[in-house]
């Protein structure tokens, strides 16, 4: 029987085929055990808009408004079906942004995990990130997200906290 095996002509190619399928079997179950996570975001003249991850596959929708400055963040309660959280914050102070200066936005959110001690109310998953084109200063707050509440289809509505300031650009541009 292996003799007959080793000279057919179909030897090769039917190794090839099992070979295939134990490869193919490989990949699907690294893919099926690997979790993807995708963060949108997307700008006009007056306003961006941004997704992020909140916890546990809950989402969060940010939106910022050019005009006011003003930065808000809703997050859809999978239990409910309702919006359930509402965050605020105003970029224009934080970027220091001067009195009758047009700046040019830029939204992005980043994902985080933050090490935390415990409790109900902890850091968001992600980060949201607001840059000024025009003077390079940029801003990144993070979300006080409490699980209990959460759980218990509560609202939640808090300011959104400043992680950090700084500059992208070392000169500056008129």
């Amino acid at each position: 029987m292996l003799r007959h095996l080793k000279r057919s002509r179909w030897t090769l190619p039917l190794c090839g085929l099992v070979l295939g399928a134990m490869l193919g079997a490989v990949v699907v179950a690294q893919f099926t055990t690997t979790p993807l996570h995708a963060a949108a975001t997307h700008g006009g003249t007056t306003m961006a808009i941004a997704t992020g991850p909140i916890q546990d596959g809950v989402e969060g929708f940010f939106v910022l408004d050019f005009i006011t400055g003003e930065l808000t963040c809703s997050v859809l309660n999978p239990r409910s079906g309702q919006m359930g959280g509402a965050y605020r914050a105003n970029v224009v102070a934080d970027l220091g942004v001067e009195q009758g200066k047009q700046p040019q936005y830029l939204l992005v959110t980043g994902a985080a995990n933050f090490r935390t001690q415990g409790g109900n109310l902890v850091p968001a998953e992600s980060v949201v990130y607001v840059a000024d084109a025009n003077t390079g200063r940029y801003v990144a707050y993070w979300l006080p997200w409490n699980k209990l509440a959460a759980q218990q289809n509560f609202p939640q509505a808090n300011p959104m906290q400043v992680l950090g300031v700084g500059s992208a650009r070392n000169i500056q541009v008129e």
